[in-house]
């Protein structure tokens, strides 16, 4: 009978440390080094300038969990960072942000709409649907800064990997 004891000590205890997240160095080792490029706005004519590829746009803000869910699950997919690396200019814009930028020719600033809440206006003219902004929203635009494809909510990576490949062609 200690003998079955022990084991399922030994089981419960090992069954605690994977759910806590414990990993062993050889786990460590293999895990990807790859990263996820960004750039911002104000860089994509010199780098267009350089070379044509569509643009990939990330709209979320830090209040929304299904937007950190993105960036800890989708963005963090080998496959869907290596599409985006390689074939887009990858932005990533907290669509709150109070800092004004600078695209396409227009400055784009934080429209406040309370005392400590607003939202940014080329969140608004690149993530709008019929007037309504959702977060996350993911947007693709092709070289000329046209809208090719727009999206108001969460993608999990197959999704994403989908519409990146499509957005090649």
């Amino acid at each position: 009978m200690s003998q079955i004891k022990h084991q399922w000590y030994h089981f419960i205890m090992l069954s605690l440390l994977m759910a806590l997240g414990c990993t062993t160095p050889s786990q460590i080792q293999t895990t990807s080094n790859t990263s996820l490029e960004q750039y911002a706005f104000s860089e994509l004519d010199s780098l267009l300038s350089v070379e044509q590829r569509p643009i990939a746009v990330f709209l979320h803000a830090a209040w929304c969990s299904f937007c950190k869910n993105m960036e800890q699950t989708s963005f963090q997919n080998e496959k869907v960072m290596e599409l985006l690396n390689k074939n887009y200019y990858f932005v990533s814009f907290d669509g709150e942000q109070k800092e004004e930028v600078k695209f396409k020719g227009h400055v784009f600033q934080f429209r406040p709409s309370g005392r400590n809440t607003g939202t940014h206006e080329l969140a608004i003219a690149l993530g709008s649907v019929e007037g309504n902004l959702t977060y996350p929203t993911f947007v693709l635009l092709n070289p000329a800064y046209e809208l090719i494809f727009q999206h108001q909510a969460f993608l999990n990576a197959e999704a994403l990997i989908g519409i990146l490949e499509a957005g090649m062609k």
